[in-house]
């Protein structure tokens, strides 16, 4: 994959009457300006905005040293390992007079809402064969398509402190006063949209007793054939019954096709100063950090907790297992004869499951054999394996195998 390299990013930083201003080591001895080298190579689509090593974690581990606004960075890219990060700070970092605003960027993912079912929501043969990762997150809402092109903002704040639509109303009024050209309204959904409707961002919250958060992706420069591809879904609606939450689907729009300078680095150096001078007090009273955070050798002590929660979310029974119940009815063709799959599931693991059909050897044990089989294809592969080659358990596992994985080859 082609990348695009924003060399310019910021590697020294301070605040000067409570306004946040940049200078980069490079900018000063270069004599340049803030952004000194700055290069979008022809025809490629992506950022990268990765930050370079010089970068400082100045106190990151001191969470009792942050300011009363904090503005964090992210340096992975990694898509679970990000949203453990946003969820550690709603639990431990925020205090009554603290707001964190955390900036990260994902490869190539799919993230879906804490109650939705993931064959409905994204093509996950595609997925596999595009190495793009799916992710279940903890807040509610819809499913969402993440790239190097995409800015995730979090806005994290104590509970009584939470302002949805505040939020992302000062999203908006910041991109308008940079780029006048993008002019977006916030629906009563949440999202982000132009004047012809088109969504450039959508959003999400998970409110909790110690804090809360509110996310929002940014559309910068968007792969429009990765996104449609990748949320396209695996089962047909009409296949499954279920009480999951589904997505809306949505034409969509980035914003640099409206203002061509707009790159996903100026974005958030846009959104990162306005946030210090917007939300501090009416003197200025308000003490500032800017920090930014990379996996795992900055962190320490408590920190540690970070990576427990990233290991629980690369895990199947986090991603498959916490799928809503649900329940599917359809025809498969077991050895070239008609049959009616009947089955339910609960935590992605059959609960019951009936197969009608007048084929030869039908009359079989193996829908017991089958109750608590994780809806996992390796799994079905090598049950499949164990009986003889025409056998009708041997076809009626890979028939049910397919449904779910049309190409195989999962784990």
């Amino acid at each position: 994959m082609n990348l695009v390299w924003n060399s310019c990013c910021p590697c020294a930083k301070f605040l000067r009457s409570g306004s946040l201003y940049w200078s980069s080591i490079h900018a000063l001895s270069r004599g340049s300006s803030a952004w000194p080298d700055e290069r979008v190579l022809s025809g490629q689509r992506r950022g990268v905005v990765q930050k370079p090593s010089s970068w400082q974690d100045t106190s990151v581990n001191k969470v009792e040293e942050w300011g009363d606004l904090v503005v964090l960075f992210s340096r992975s890219t990694n898509v679970q390992w990000n949203l453990a990060l946003e969820e550690w700070i709603s639990l431990n970092a925020l205090r009554e007079d603290r707001m964190v605003l955390l900036f990260y960027v994902n490869t190539p993912s799919v993230v879906i809402g804490r109650m939705q079912n993931p064959w409905l929501e994204a093509d996950l043969d595609y997925l596999r064969r595009n190495h793009v990762t799916l992710a279940r997150r903890r807040s509610g809402g819809g499913a969402v398509y993440h790239d190097l092109g995409n800015l995730n903002i979090s806005f994290l704040t104590p509970k009584d402190r939470y302002k949805r639509s505040a939020h992302l109303e000062w999203v908006t009024e910041c991109l308008r006063s940079a780029w006048p050209a993008i002019e977006l309204k916030v629906s009563d959904k949440g999202d982000m949209r132009l004047p012809d409707a088109s969504k450039i961002s959508g959003s999400a919250a998970r409110i909790t007793t110690p804090g809360s958060y509110q996310h929002c992706t940014l559309l910068v420069q968007a792969d429009s054939h990765a996104l449609f591809s990748s949320l396209e879904p695996t089962l047909q609606d009409g296949l499954i019954r279920t009480s999951s939450t589904a997505s809306r689907r949505s034409s969509i729009s980035d914003l640099q096709s409206l203002a061509p300078d707009c790159t996903v680095d100026r974005v958030r150096a846009q959104l990162a100063d306005r946030f210090v001078q917007d939300f501090n007090t009416a003197d200025g009273g308000k003490t500032s950090s800017v920090l930014s955070i990379s996996p795992p050798t900055s962190l320490s002590g408590s920190w540690r907790e970070v990576d427990k929660l990233y290991d629980e979310y690369e895990t199947w029974e986090w991603t498959f297992g916490k799928t809503p119940r649900f329940h599917v009815h359809h025809e498969v063709t077991i050895g070239g004869d008609a049959a009616i799959l009947d089955l339910e599931v609960e935590h992605c693991r059959i609960k019951k499951i009936t197969l009608t059909s007048s084929g030869p050897g039908a009359d079989t044990e193996l829908e017991s054999t089958l109750q608590g089989m994780p809806l996992r294809d390796g799994d079905w592969r090598q049950l499949a394996d164990q009986y003889a080659e025409g056998t009708f358990e041997r076809q009626a596992c890979h028939a049910i195998a397919s449904l779910f994985w049309p190409s195989g080859e999962h784990t």
